[in-house]
């Protein structure tokens, strides 16, 4: 009888608990996603690429970089673009630019971004 109510005390408590023990997909992404809140990084200061030639009006680039933990920007990348010299102008402004990095759980953390910017003239 003693391993029967252990049984019985095993199978109450795993319905009561939220445990990663999910019985379906959808319930473990949702526990998952209530055990770690993430909130995404803000950009705090913007510097605008210099001495770019008018031809790149109207172009849009996807930037990719990292905010670290203390908002700075590293390992940035232009994504389908050839171009040396618009590549370096915006390697060189984006790198200036500063975040209120992303936090997970409260914690701020390291994140990547994938950043589509649309250039266009200043007036």
């Amino acid at each position: 009888m003693n391993k029967k109510s252990i049984v019985l005390a095993a199978a109450i408590l795993g319905l009561l608990s939220s445990s990663a023990f999910a019985t379906t997909t959808a319930a473990h992404h949702q526990a998952a996603a209530a055990a770690s809140k993430f909130e995404a990084p803000v950009v705090t200061k913007v510097v605008s690429p210099t001495g770019l030639a008018s031809r790149y009006k109207g172009e849009t680039l996807e930037l990719t970089f990292t905010v670290s933990a203390d908002g700075k920007t590293h390992n940035i990348g232009l994504l389908h673009v050839s171009d040396e010299q618009l590549t370096q102008s915006m390697i060189a402004a984006v790198s200036q630019w500063e975040f209120t990095p992303g936090r997970r759980n409260g914690t701020p953390v390291s994140t990547r971004v994938v950043l589509p910017i649309e250039l266009v003239e200043r007036s």
